[in-house]
Order: structure tokens, then C-alpha cells, then sequence
């Protein structure tokens, strides 16, 4: 989640329109953290510091950089279709999106499959579908397997859960 959040921010301060969406963490945990990494305020002390952060964020809007829209799902509860819809509708409301940030790929809701490889390889495929869809980069992350712990480079093969994504990755 750090590490997405990360690559969100730095996409963002590059000048694109990022839309993460996380399964894992509530938005307003996210928000705090991206803006104690953008403004350099500890997360601890936002709350005491709201002029400061009003006038490092308006600079921040201001700048012409991009923006960061966070959206929230409960696990397992939102299937490809239903975030291309939902993406849908932000484009349609006229906002560009130049990349999805999905935390994380395994908890989305699928009913294809037997068992977890054949589950999140199909939502791995839908979530690469929508990359082409909407003509952007999709960005997820994956857990190692406790066999990875320690591993000072791991591979493919020590993806926990399910293998798949990371051969339907690219």
C-alpha cells in the first residue's frame, strides 16, 4: 500500500491524472498519507497544522500538476465491470484518467473460477482488459509467499496466492 501510494504521488506530481482505488485501506488513510508525503508534514501533526496544509495543497492544485482521486470498495465486493463503469462515469464527468492504481488486485470479487489461481487470474485478465479500454496504465501490487521473506530478490514464482498475476502481468 506504501508503495502504490508512492507511485501514485509520483505520478500525480508529474502531471497526471491518477485514480487509486484500494480495497485494502480507507481512503481518508490514504489521503493522510499522501499528503504528509507530498506537503512534509508528519501524519500526526496534520491535524494541528490546517493552514499549512490548506496553503501547501491550494499550491499544490495550483501548480498544474496532476490530480490523485482516491476511491474506497470493501474487499471483495467490486468486480472489473463494476470499476469500469465507475471509471466511466469519472471520465464522462470530464476528468482524464492517466493511470489506476489498484490496491489490491486479489481482493476484487469475481464468481469465474474454481479456486484462487483460476479466480485471480481472470480478474488479472478484466483488470488488464481495462487498461486497453480506457487506453491507460493499470498498477497493482501483489504479496510475496512466506518463502520469499528474506529473499534478497525474488521471483515470480514466490507470488503468494496465485501465480497468475504475475504471468498475465506486463
Amino acid at each position: 500500500s506504501i508503495v502504490l501510494g508512492n507511485i501514485a504521488a509520483n505520478l500525480v506530481d508529474r502531471g497526471k491524472n491518477v485514480l487509486l482505488i484500494s480495497l485494502e485501506m480507507p481512503e481518508l488513510l490514504y489521503a493522510r498519507r499522501i499528503c504528509s508525503n507530498v506537503t512534509k508534514i508528519p501524519q500526526k501533526e496534520l491535524g494541528q497544522n490546517i493552514a499549512t496544509l490548506r496553503k501547501l495543497i491550494g499550491e499544490q492544485n495550483n501548480s498544474g500538476k496532476g490530480r490523485l482521486l482516491i476511491k474506497e470498495f470493501p474487499p471483495s465486493t467490486v468486480t472489473c465491470n463494476q470499476l469500469k463503469v465507475f471509471i466511466q462515469r469519472i471520465i464522462d464527468s470530464g476528468t482524464r484518467i492517466d493511470a489506476i492504481v489498484l490496491d489490491y488486485l486479489n481482493l476484487m470479487h469475481t464468481t469465474i473460477g474454481a479456486n484462487s489461481y483460476e479466480r485471480v487470474k481472470h480478474i488479472a485478465e478484466q483488470f488488464r482488459a481495462l487498461t486497453y479500454h480506457f487506453n491507460c496504465p493499470g498498477i497493482t501490487a501483489s504479496q510475496l509467499s512466506r518463502s520469499a521473506m528474506g529473499v534478497a530478490n525474488p521471483g515470480m514464482e514466490t507470488i503468494s496466492e496465485s501465480y497468475a498475476t504475475g504471468c498475465t502481468s506486463d
